[in-house]
């Protein structure tokens, strides 16, 4: 019986530094991902980029939009109406040189609602900011919303973009 057990040879191993290799390798890989992977980079781009609501105001880069009582009300409203899909409102008040007073808002008609896309009327040329939501903690501008804000700068030069990442947390593009 002996004999059987000195013919067994041990498991073939790999190399410490192979292991550790590929751990380092595995490592990169995840960093990448939460970095630059969807929907951890947009993320973490959208907390650097957006800001927050205080008192009814959004600062920032210059531009103070002052949102009336009523119309931060309306808006909240609309934002926990169904948090599963986005929603657009078009702002309306008074631009004062940087300064944007919103003392009401509507909600335009809706064509498509999905979590992460609307498509909606185009708001009246009145509309000082144009403002949709984007799913929660996610406050960077697309492509197609920065095409949308530019097309309508050629009616309205005035207007501004707002995406609603949070209750509380938005981003503002001019």
């Amino acid at each position: 019986m002996d004999e059987h057990i000195d013919d067994l040879e041990e498991p073939r191993r790999l190399p410490k530094w192979v292991i550790r290799g590929m751990a380092v390798i595995m490592v990169l890989f995840m960093i990448s991902l939460i970095f630059f992977g969807w929907p951890i980079g947009d993320i973490l781009i959208g907390q650097l980029e957006s800001t927050g609501i205080e008192g009814n105001v959004i600062e920032v880069e210059g531009i103070r939009i002052e949102l009336s009582d009523s119309a931060a009300s309306d808006l909240k409203a609309s934002y926990f109406t169904d948090l599963r899909t986005e929603f657009s409102a078009c702002l309306k008040g008074k631009v004062k040189g940087n300064v944007y007073s919103v003392d009401s808002l509507y909600i335009p008609k809706m064509y498509e609602q999905t979590f992460n896309h609307v498509r909606f009327e185009s708001c009246s040329k009145d509309t000082i900011v144009m403002l949709h939501s984007h799913p929660y903690k996610s406050c960077v501008a697309s492509e197609t919303d920065l095409n949308t804000l530019a097309s309508t700068k050629l009616v309205n030069s005035e207007v501004i973009m707002v995406i609603m990442c949070e209750p509380e947390r938005v981003s503002v593009y001019r």
